[in-house]
């Protein structure tokens, strides 16, 4: 079984994300930016603990 390497959807996540930000930043709407950029930053706070995870506890 051939899986990519989680890396890929770490940075993946990443490049939504700033699209996403960037969006809503160049429209000029504050107060949405402000919820998608909270959202965005509990998003990636819990990509970094599955990454941190996935290399702590190695599968077998």
């Amino acid at each position: 079984m051939n899986k990519p390497p989680l890396s890929r959807y770490v940075i993946a996540v990443a490049v939504v994300w700033a699209v996403i930000l960037g969006v809503m930043w160049f429209l000029g709407d504050r107060a949405r930016f402000q919820k998608f950029a909270l959202v965005g930053f509990g998003f990636g706070l819990g990509m970094l603990a599955m990454y941190i995870a996935v290399h702590v506890y190695r599968w077998k």
